[in-house]
């Protein structure tokens, strides 16, 4: 539910309790790509952890400069400065087990961890988080478009399409290094989209090839995932050249350029 939704009354809202942190530990660490790690989290409070829609979310606590794990934040506390909103991947509830992806782009808390973790390091999660669930059960073809960073939550909503569905995915990354087989039961294309290491690029390869005359949108449902600005600049150019309606596209902004604490909810709807 978004704020937008949310009851005006104070009388009539109730407000949302929270999943108390569970306190997890790295029990794995996967070099995917260059840029690209997969770690896995374990730890007896994951019991009860199980995301139900593909692109779900979970929240992660990192340790503060000078410490050696996290605090266990309080209920009611203050809202803790080193947490990031990633992807849960593959859940693997008996063995208490979760992996996250992390991109190392070398801005923030987040990629620093993961650039460094070790087995037996400690984390806080909090979640999971509602995710792409309603085109993703209603639509038979999807356009699936975003940055590194979007590549995680695509893996899942391919792992959720049925085999009767059709998907393309423009993915912008960095280097062709980053390039990795994706897998999917639906009529799967795609198409890698190298944009370079400069970050101020973000987004532009993916609006060249959407520009293109002969790029046609059809009736897909769009994800669209990327740096937040990039986001909006794509969003519109879907609606404005090739005649999308905004209610055919989720948009999510994953990071922000030149900022560390990017909020976790920008879905462009300002665009």
């Amino acid at each position: 539910m978004s704020e937008a939704s949310l009851p005006n009354s104070s009388a009539d809202a109730t407000p949302r309790k929270r999943r108390p942190p569970r306190r997890v530990q790295v029990s794995r660490v996967q070099v995917l790509s260059p840029a690209m790690r997969r770690i896995t989290l374990k730890g007896e409070e994951l019991q009860g952890f199980e995301p139900i829609d593909p692109a779900s979310y979970l929240k992660l606590i990192f340790p503060e400069p000078g410490q050696a794990e996290p605090s266990r934040p309080l209920e009611g506390g203050p809202r803790p400065t080193a947490m990031r909103t990633y992807t849960p991947l593959a859940v693997r509830a008996d063995a208490w087990e979760v992996d996250v992806d992390f991109v190392l782009h070398g801005e923030g808390p987040a990629s620093t961890w993961a650039a460094q973790a070790q087995v037996g390091q400690v984390l806080f999660l909090m979640g999971p988080g509602p995710g792409y669930k309603l085109l993703v059960q209603e639509a038979s073809e999807h356009l699936l478009i975003g940055d590194d960073s979007a590549l995680p939550a695509f893996e899942t909503i391919l792992a959720a399409l049925p085999s009767s569905a059709r998907v393309r995915v423009l993915m912008e990354v960095m280097a062709a290094e980053e390039e990795r087989p994706l897998h999917s039961a639906a009529q799967l294309e795609v198409q890698w989209l190298v944009r370079g290491r400069d970050h101020t690029q973000a987004g532009e390869a993916l609006r060249a090839m959407l520009a293109q005359p002969g790029f046609a949108v059809g009736e897909a449902a769009i994800y669209l995932a990327c740096e937040a600005a990039a986001m909006r600049r794509l969003r519109q150019l879907l609606m404005a050249e090739k005649g999308v309606a905004g209610s055919r596209i989720v948009g999510r902004g994953y990071w922000k350029l030149g900022t560390v604490n990017h909020p976790d909810h920008d879905y462009g709807d300002d665009a």
